[in-house]
């Protein structure tokens, strides 16, 4: 063959080529997913700038970040993760399996917020670091990577390439979570019994500090209306150690300390 013809040869398989890429389904920028298997293993950083973003603001704006690369912390849900649909995505349940989370800042102690978990999270089969998610449990701290390839219907489908379990201790438990809402519900009722049993029993399940805080203050306040400064002092006490800096219980350990005080000295008369 002559190097003309070897080269009119080559330019035709070119465009041979060309021609079969453009007939693809995929979706922009999937073949260079599909190319880059570097991006595949999550055990360590792919090498892309990664936008640090709260996945509400993605689910909120599917459209804005379709094509995107974006990483969040999330929180584990392991229940309804059954979301692939025919013709929708190139997310086909034989290459990938799907997960649901909350945003990493949900108050899953609101029904609302519980409600409000994301199912269109899609990882490959092969992933290097499939088994580390799959061993992740419920209510487990994780900090996901990945591209939003989708927003058919407004709604953010993401391919992960990277799951990192920053704290496999589940920060809440079910009952905990029902306990609060129960808490709750007496609360509105004008209960404080019901109340004070219930958020008791949630503190023995809910590991998030800023929740943990929360249900001390209340606990102490409710202990307090009540003439128990006791256990006031108690749940005062519990709230510094989740928020050493937290000006009502250091205010009002201040004043109950004094009450007690004062009460042991009258008795002791």
């Amino acid at each position: 063959m002559t190097d003309a013809a070897l080269r009119k040869f080559v330019a035709l398989m070119l465009l041979l080529v060309s021609a079969s890429l453009g007939a693809c389904t995929y979706w922009h920028g999937d073949l260079e997913r599909l190319a880059n298997q570097d991006d595949r293993d999550f055990r360590r950083d792919p090498a892309k700038n990664f936008n640090e973003v709260d996945l509400r603001t993605v689910v909120a704006n599917a459209t804005t970040f379709k094509h995107v690369d974006v990483r969040f912390n999330a929180i584990m849900n392991r229940m309804g993760e059954k979301a692939f649909v025919p013709f929708w995505t190139t997310f086909e349940s034989e290459n990938y399996i799907s997960f649901s989370v909350w945003p990493g800042e949900s108050r899953l102690w609101e029904a609302e917020e519980r409600n409000k978990a994301h199912s269109l999270l899609f990882v490959r089969k092969d992933n290097p670091g499939l088994q580390d998610l799959m061993n992740a449990p419920r209510f487990a701290l994780v900090r996901v990577s990945g591209r939003v390839m989708g927003d058919f219907e407004q709604m953010a489908w993401v391919e992960v390439t990277r799951v990192e379990v920053i704290d496999a201790t589940p920060m809440y438990t079910d009952n905990a979570l029902a306990d609060y809402a129960i808490a709750q519900e007496a609360l509105s009722q004008k209960k404080p019994s019901v109340a004070i049993r219930h958020l008791e029993d949630a503190l023995r399940g809910i590991w998030v500090a800023s929740s943990r805080l929360s249900i001390h203050l209340v606990l102490a306040r409710l202990y307090e209306a009540r003439g128990d400064l006791d256990g006031a002092r108690s749940h005062f006490r519990g709230a510094l150690v989740n928020d050493p800096g937290n000006v009502e219980a250091k205010e009002s350990l201040l004043w109950i300390e004094q009450a007690l005080e004062q009460k042991r000295a009258v008795e002791g008369r």
